[in-house]
């Protein structure tokens, strides 16, 4: 079932996913870099591999938290 919402406060949207979605468009973002990596005359527009890499940096921070005890906030 799809639950994923899309609201937009002071500016910002904010997306929410259950873990099956989440995980999900996580493994569609890997997909989209290594297919960009893989074919030298296809490359993403410089604000779209910036964007790809800071999702893929983010996820590092709440690994980092669950590792030395505290808990991730919950969406």
């Amino acid at each position: 079932m799809t639950v994923m919402r899309i609201t937009q406060c002071d500016g910002q949207f904010l997306v929410s996913l259950n873990a099956q979605e989440a995980s999900r468009l996580m493994d569609a973002c890997a997909m989209v870099v290594l297919a960009a990596d893989s074919v030298p005359v296809a490359t993403l527009p410089r604000e779209m591999a910036i964007l790809l890499g800071d999702l893929f940096e983010g996820l590092r921070a709440p690994a980092s938290c669950a590792a030395s005890g505290e808990q991730a906030p919950e969406a």
